[in-house]
């Protein structure tokens, strides 16, 4: 029989099974095609459409799939072993980039089927591990696994409603503008097969509040959350306690800064239904804007672990864990966010952060030189975050000039970013007066929280500028 080795694992041809140090992994077949599909091509970029092609031969289906499966793949490797071996290309498709060795044995050395339960090296791995594998399972019926939001067909939907809700779920999950306006037409098309649900109509709601709240679109954000408080209200009509109708309610409150009427709202979408994940994730998001962090950590990772997709709620879990100073753990969720979501390269920034929390100079800046080199955009930002660094290191004639590049361009920069890169470099009076233009906004939790402004806690100006934002 042919087997595929790298590392500690090892590829079964003939059975489409994976093992690791000589035990089986609990991963679906298609998963499984998938990781063969690309460990026969060691260094080779794969397109999507070849493995899209090549795995599922029957016929069409959702490049969500495929993504699926790579995340499984990624999530397994590393937890098992440590191991970053897929990489994402751009526009391009996929790589394996770690060394393969193919090796024929004589039938008789297959190994024995008992299943591995594997342990988990973090604190919230465990979970994770397990809800992977579930994924993995379900994947490998087509079917798309999204959490409690899709872990069954919603009751009272059709089957062909459930499908569109499913899908639609995915693509919102994303936050990329292409995909929460696809899980539009997708929530759309929930509506007009099952116009009698509520789901549909609140699952639309929310994707246009999000839609609002991230910018995206032709309209002004207005329009778009004029639009889902009006598909709330058809919600709740048909359904007065209808979770997710409440949690979008709650999400347009956030969105309006009425963070009372946003908690108020997204307790009672929990108490409606404890596992429907979006409640959780808004309700942490509403406590970090309260400074409540380790409160929001706990909701944040409730939410991530009800929905092991959602990106957003592992992106948010890692910006409140850095705030709440779980440095490891704000690296391990950054890091799972860009495994979930390449294109959120803005991660890097949490991952550099952290890094520079703990002092590893090093990776910070390699960090913030991947988020920098992410896009026309970012170079300004990531000038800003390297410029503290730097300071930190030392190195202020580098310091002063990126800083002075990221003053120039201070359009595209986080006034925060360039507060604490003043500071850093001894520039104390433009930090305070970038500070105070902070006032009212959320940031300011960060500031308040953030370990780079450590150094300027004694500082009068400082408490002042604290006290006056309450």
């Amino acid at each position: 029989m042919r087997v595929y080795q790298f590392g500690s694992f090892e590829v079964d041809v003939e059975r489409l099974l994976l093992l690791h140090e000589g035990k089986p992994v609990g991963l679906g077949p298609k998963v499984v095609e998938t990781l063969l599909a690309l460990i026969e091509h060691p260094g080779e970029v794969i397109a999507k459409g070849r493995l899209l092609e090549r795995i599922w031969p029957e016929g069409y289906v959702e490049e969500a799939n495929l993504a699926q499966n790579i995340y499984v793949l990624r999530k397994t490797l590393r937890e098992l072993a440590s191991l970053d071996a897929i990489e994402t290309v751009p526009r391009r498709g996929y790589q394996f980039t770690a060394p393969v060795t193919l090796v024929e044995r004589p039938s008789g050395e297959a190994a024995q089927t008992k299943i591995r339960t594997a342990g988990s090296p973090a604190w919230r791995w465990a979970a994770g591990l397990a809800a992977s594998f579930a994924v993995a399972l379900i994947v490998a019926t087509g079917t798309l696994a999204l959490g409690h939001r899709t872990a069954a067909p919603p009751p009272g939907l059709t089957a062909d409603g459930s499908r569109l809700y499913q899908l639609g779920s995915y693509y919102w999950n994303l936050r990329s503008r292409a995909g929460v306006q696809r899980s539009l037409d997708y929530f759309g098309a929930v509506v007009r097969t099952n116009p009698h649900d509520a789901r549909g109509y609140a699952a639309l709601a929310e994707a246009n509040a999000t839609m609002g709240d991230y910018h995206y679109g032709a309209h002004a954000p207005s329009v778009y959350f004029k639009r889902a408080l009006a598909l709330v209200q058809t919600a709740l009509s048909l359904d007065p306690n209808s979770a997710e109708a409440h949690a979008a309610l709650g999400l347009i409150d956030l969105d309006n800064r009425n963070a009372r009427g946003a908690i108020t709202e997204l307790k009672r979408a929990i108490a409606l239904d404890p596992r429907y994940s979006p409640a959780h994730e808004w309700y942490g998001i509403a406590l970090v804007g309260r400074g409540r962090l380790s409160e929001a950590v706990v909701e944040l990772r409730t939410a991530a672990d009800l929905d092991p997709l959602s990106v957003a709620a592992t992106a948010w879990l890692g910006s409140a864990a850095y705030l709440d100073r779980h440095f490891n753990e704000a690296i391990a969720y950054s890091q799972e966010t860009l495994d979930l979501a390449p294109q959120r390269t803005e991660m890097w920034t949490t991952i550099g952060e952290a890094y520079e929390a703990q002092g590893n100079y090093e990776r910070a800046v390699d960090a913030f030189r991947r988020y920098g080199s992410s896009c026309s955009d970012c170079r300004a930002e990531a000038s800003a975050l390297l410029a503290h660094t730097e300071a930190l290191e030392r190195r202020l004639p580098q310091a002063r000039a990126d800083l002075a590049y990221a003053r120039a361009h201070a359009n595209d920069v986080d006034p925060e970013d360039l507060a604490a890169a003043a500071a850093a470099v001894g520039d104390r009076s433009i930090a305070f007066t970038l500070l105070r233009r902070l006032r009212g906004h959320m940031e300011w939790v960060a500031v308040k929280n953030d370990p780079r402004f450590d150094s300027l806690r004694d500082d009068r100006s400082f408490r002042q500028i604290t006290q006056s934002q309450g």
